[in-house]
């Protein structure tokens, strides 16, 4: 629970706050940008919400917060927040809230579809969610990017009966994962291509789903200070110089239009306008290393 006698000074007045216990994983800012903002190694309020959409957003940033740092001054309701997660992202693609401190704050996603439903990595596991997960029909994969970000995912197979699938050399993060990829390429399941992308940790993966949608985990993401999608240098846990031919390999994903992170803003994508994406990022990556 957030405490008030904690809070930032720099919050602005009003019914919302974030307190010092904020690890600064960004999950609040991507939730609801509008009302919350970056400030040097914390979150913080820089706007109160002003409207329905505004307030529902900033309630969703709150159940997302990993550690519990947002709290409010008043009693709110949170009951429409809770009903209103999975949020909706695209095509049969919801972002599930509720980030676990253990992935450090990292995204997780949903996806829906008629041939088994798949999870992106995982979140807590909690009642809502479940009930939600049961009620779009399960869960048969739960692809996990790294092993920053498994989080609960034992939980949620153990539940649905699921197969978790990692990469052998970040496998050690769940041992009993029920597929462990060997491939230095790329595995196909229907609607989905798995590619090896080491860089940010040896046995990084980045998903693929119906050609449109990457899920990439910490390998990629819109750098909001950048004003661009690209890499993050100073989290980087195995090699910089394998997380560039990596990101450089992604070129043919040539229809991708959205990027779903685990950590950092997720983005849209002109269409054909990836390749592009990826020869700015690399130039950048190989600037800065």
């Amino acid at each position: 629970m957030a405490n008030h006698k904690l809070a930032l000074k720099e919050n602005v007045e009003g019914n919302f706050f974030v307190d010092t216990t904020c690890i600064d994983c960004g999950a609040c800012r991507h939730f609801s940008p509008e009302n919350f903002g970056a400030l040097g190694g914390y979150s913080y309020v820089h706007k109160q919400p002003e409207n329905e959409a505004e307030i529902l957003t900033s309630k969703q940033a709150l159940l997302a917060c990993p550690v519990g740092c947002i709290g409010t001054t008043e009693k709110t309701e949170l009951k429409s927040a809770i009903n209103s997660l999975p949020r909706k992202m695209a095509e049969n693609i919801f972002i599930n809230g509720f980030n676990h401190e253990n992935s450090f704050g990292a995204h997780s996603y949903f996806i829906r579809s008629e041939d088994g439903n798949w999870l992106a990595d995982s979140p807590r596991f909690t009642k809502h969610l479940v009930k939600k997960f049961e009620e779009l029909g399960g869960i048969k994969y739960i692809w996990l990017s790294h092993r920053d970000d498994v989080a609960d995912a034992k939980k949620y197979a153990e539940h649905f009966g699921a197969k978790r699938i990692i990469h052998k050399f970040d496998s050690k993060a769940q041992p009993d994962a029920e597929i462990i990829l060997e491939d230095d390429d790329f595995t196909s399941f229907k609607n989905a291509r798995i590619f090896y992308v080491p860089g940010h940790t040896k046995g990084h993966l980045t998903l693929l789903w119906k050609d449109k949608f990457l899920f990439t985990g910490d390998h990629f993401a819109w750098l909001t200070s950048k004003k661009m999608f690209g890499s993050f240098r100073t989290a980087c846990w195995y090699s910089w110089e394998e997380q560039i031919k990596s990101v450089e390999r992604l070129k043919v994903c040539e229809k991708v239009e959205h990027v779903f992170p685990g950590h950092g803003m997720w983005g849209e994508v002109g269409t054909g306008k990836f390749p592009e994406v990826i020869e700015k990022a690399v130039n950048w990556m190989i600037s800065v290393k």
